[in-house]
């Protein structure tokens, strides 16, 4: 055997609630304002802390974490040793104050540009540059909803990113499945992280994301788990390639070095086993599991209260 090390990995995106219901129901049947009516102040706190353990146990060093109100997943970051930052809806920007971004490393979330008008854009911008606080936002997932945009704004969704300055800030976009060339394009000129959600598009029937282009428009680009409750970031970078694969009918367009790279942290280390004189391409199929005792005993613990919660949502919609 050989033994390979890797830096802790990261998951750019992952949703709290998406990953502790998405195991009992689908989540794409409720909106997000109608279930957060429904959660208790203990409901958060116990799906924050069992979407952090689950992620620790997938060997992740470095979070990006949707929660649904500020502050649980910096808890549980601290509690757990974990890079971390909460990713906050836009709509909670009327509750925000600088004060609330100071100290805590959070990226204020647009789930859809469809949802703000003009004034509220220039406003989410505004605040990010006075907080220098990052933005992500989601953009490009169905091409029905890229239709509406140019329809909207008369712009291209890209475009439109430009003309309201969101280019210009720390920005991450999420989803780009039908994203064109020319966008591609514009994104080149400036510096925005791509987030890829490869299982997470094929569970919600969205479009395959061709990395080939990306890499060739120089554009930067990490993995999320999105809304999957079994986290397994080898298995996103694998469908990445699979995909680009087949987009473009030949493989090995893509180096493995590449994917490696983008799904690393800076912290912590990782050490693997591979058979002797085994291609590094193998690393894709191995799952991390770490084998904490004490964590996956309080991991099961939350689960069962995770389907209480989830009983009592599937009981009012």
């Amino acid at each position: 055997m050989q033994k390979f090390e890797l830096k802790l990995l990261k998951n750019a995106y992952c949703d709290a609630f998406g990953l502790a219901m998405s195991e009992f129901f689908d989540v794409t049947e409720l909106d997000e304002q109608e279930y957060l009516k429904l959660l208790s102040e203990e409901d958060v706190d116990a799906i924050c802390e069992y979407a952090v353990i689950k992620n620790v146990l997938a060997g992740v060093g470095e979070l990006n974490l949707k929660v649904m109100q500020k502050g649980y997943g910096k808890k549980y970051f601290d509690k757990y040793d974990i890079k971390g930052n909460e990713i906050l809806s836009a709509r909670l920007l009327d509750d925000l104050t600088a004060k609330d971004i100071v100290g805590g490393r959070v990226i204020l979330e647009l789930e859809s540009m469809l949802d703000y008008n003009d004034g509220y854009l220039s406003r989410i911008v505004d605040f990010c540059a006075t907080t220098d606080t990052p933005v992500l936002v989601k953009m490009g997932q169905k091409l029905e909803e890229v239709g509406k945009v140019v329809n909207k704004f008369n712009s291209s969704p890209a475009e439109v990113l430009e003309d309201f300055g969101f280019l210009d800030r720390e920005c991450f976009i999420y989803g780009l499945n039908f994203l064109d060339k020319d966008d591609q394009k514009l994104l080149k000129m400036y510096s925005p992280t791509l987030i890829l959600s490869p299982r997470d598009d094929a569970e919600r029937g969205r479009g395959a994301i061709n990395l080939y282009n990306f890499i060739f428009n120089e554009l930067k680009f990490a993995f999320a788990s999105g809304k999957c409750y079994n986290i397994d970031m080898f298995l996103e970078g694998k469908l990445a390639l699979f995909n680009t694969a087949n987009l473009m009918y030949e493989s090995g367009l893509v180096d493995t070095k590449t994917i490696l790279q983008a799904l690393q942290s800076d912290k912590g280390k990782l050490e693997l086993q591979l058979e002797e004189e085994t291609k590094i391409d193998t690393i894709f199929d191995k799952k991390i599991e770490l084998n904490d005792q004490k964590l996956i005993l309080k991991m099961l613990s939350l689960k069962e209260s995770i389907k209480q919660i989830a009983r009592k949502i599937k009981e009012k919609i």
